[in-house]
């Protein structure tokens, strides 16, 4: 009984392997045998001229009929081939665009395949490359920055770009629209020290455009302030002939804030004080006070006083 199973054990393998062996010459016949099919390969751009770049709307693939055998078509299948198009070859200077023809293409795509095999039907007529000017202009940066600073610091200056102005290069039309460039967005707080750091520039959204330089520095010094007070005489302007004037008060005290290292600088000859006859309130008899020069480093200017009365006598 055990010799028989065995018997039949062996049998049931041998018949297996033989039809095994049949499968795989079959297989060998039907993929040597050569057919005739619709193939799709992309399309790769290589070599524009310097001066121009490639447009958007090109073709990316095509497709086309070819004979080969079944072991060529699976390994297309397996590898989607890629037909590589020099653009340089096929450029006419002034044209804005390459042009080849059928026949052409057919060569390109027989010759670029893993063996040289008969192209036909491709499904264009004739592929057009449209190519775009590269120009290059310089516009100005425009820095994206919040700064706020520590209690009791500030600044006189304004903040400072090194370098002021970037150089973009790329498609002639998408230049058009490019009027300046800013930065990439950066918050600051709670400053107490000289800002000088790198900042990233924001490249714009439209492919094949580029800076140089990519980076710009920012610098802006950071000062201690303090509070400061004067007391100033006012000048009475537009005053006419004949009329004097009695001020009630003559002198008001001004408070400001000015950076720790200007604070004994700043005197009484720097700043005029001023009210403006032809401005009064004729009715409630006072005058505003305006400063009409002062430094241009001090900030937080207070008077204290709001209205200045007066006194009419005529001559």
């Amino acid at each position: 009984m055990l010799k028989k199973k065995k018997y039949k054990s062996a049998k049931l393998k041998s018949f297996l392997f033989f039809l095994l062996l049949a499968a795989l010459f079959w297989s060998l016949t039907k993929f040597s045998r050569e057919y005739t099919a619709s193939l799709s390969a992309s399309l790769n751009y290589v070599n524009p001229p310097a001066t121009q770049v490639l447009g958007d709307d090109n073709p990316t693939e095509l497709s086309f009929d070819i004979t080969a055998s079944g072991f060529q078509f699976l390994l297309y299948e397996l590898k989607r081939p890629q037909v590589t198009i020099d653009v340089s070859n096929y450029y006419k200077t002034n044209a804005g665009q390459a042009v080849i023809n059928k026949t052409e293409l057919a060569k390109i795509i027989s010759g670029q395949l893993e063996q040289q095999v008969l192209v036909k039907n491709i499904s264009l007529d004739e592929l057009r490359i449209s190519l775009s000017e590269v120009i290059s202009k310089k516009v100005p940066l425009r820095p994206q920055v919040s700064i706020s600073f520590k209690e009791g610091f500030n600044t006189t200056d304004s903040l400072r770009m090194s370098p002021d102005s970037v150089q973009v290069t790329g498609p002639a039309p998408q230049l058009d629209s490019i009027q300046f460039i800013e930065t990439e967005p950066l918050s600051l707080e709670n400053i107490d020290t000289n800002i000088d750091r790198e900042i990233e520039l924001k490249v714009p959204l439209q492919k094949k455009i580029t800076l140089s330089p990519t980076k710009a520095r920012i610098s802006l010094r950071a000062e201690e302030f303090t509070q400061k007070e004067l007391t100033l005489p006012i000048t009475v302007v537009n005053l006419p002939d004949g009329i004097t004037l009695k001020l009630i008060p003559e002198r008001i005290v001004i408070t400001f804030i000015v950076s720790v290292s200007e604070f004994n600088t700043i005197d009484p000859k720097q700043f005029k004080l001023i009210c403006d006859f032809a401005e009064r309130n004729e009715e409630e008899h006072f005058m505003i006070p305006k400063l009409e020069e002062s430094p241009t480093s001090i900030r937080n200017i207070e008077f204290s006083e709001k209205k200045i009365d007066y006194l009419v006598f005529k001559q």
